[in-house]
């Protein structure tokens, strides 16, 4: 029994890659984890944003509990300079600059009321200030002379 090949002349059969596959393989390897390197440090930064403002509001929340729960005698602007951030706000927002205002001038209406706006401000990593954080609410003052 004769056993006839059935290879074309000239072509001989390959048992390894080349030297150019692998090159290509190894070139394609780099830049996807270049990319994936790239996009991993963009998601450590969103999350460290996300984190700060987090803390932020949070941090700008509990302030204006604290100032609303004041008797109304001690709700002006002079009464407000002993607020400042906790500790764990001043490691983490770096460069935080806190700012407290109390609106003396009462609510439409007539009603005795004081409009108190806090408001918080960090640096990013580049230096800039990013986006504060504010919140704004009135407290009324009851007939029996409390805080609302």
């Amino acid at each position: 029994m004769i056993v006839r090949s059935h290879r074309l002349p000239g072509l001989t059969r390959r048992r390894a890659f080349t030297v150019f596959e692998l090159a290509v393989a190894v070139f394609l390897l780099g830049i996807v984890m270049a990319v994936t390197v790239q996009l991993l440090g963009w998601i450590a930064s969103e999350r460290r944003w996300a984190k700060r403002r987090e803390l932020a509001a949070r941090e700008v929340a509990n302030l204006m509990e604290h100032l609303s729960a004041r008797p109304w005698d001690r709700l002006s602007a002079e009464g407000v300079k002993d607020v400042t951030l906790s500790n764990e706000s001043k490691q983490a927002l770096p460069g935080a600059e806190l700012s407290i205002g109390v609106d003396e001038r009462g609510a439409p209406g007539g009603t005795p009321a004081k409009r108190i706006s806090v408001q918080l401000r960090w640096r990013n990593r580049a230096g800039e200030l990013d986006a504060p954080v504010r919140l704004t609410t009135w407290v009324q003052r009851d007939t029996l002379g409390r805080t609302q």
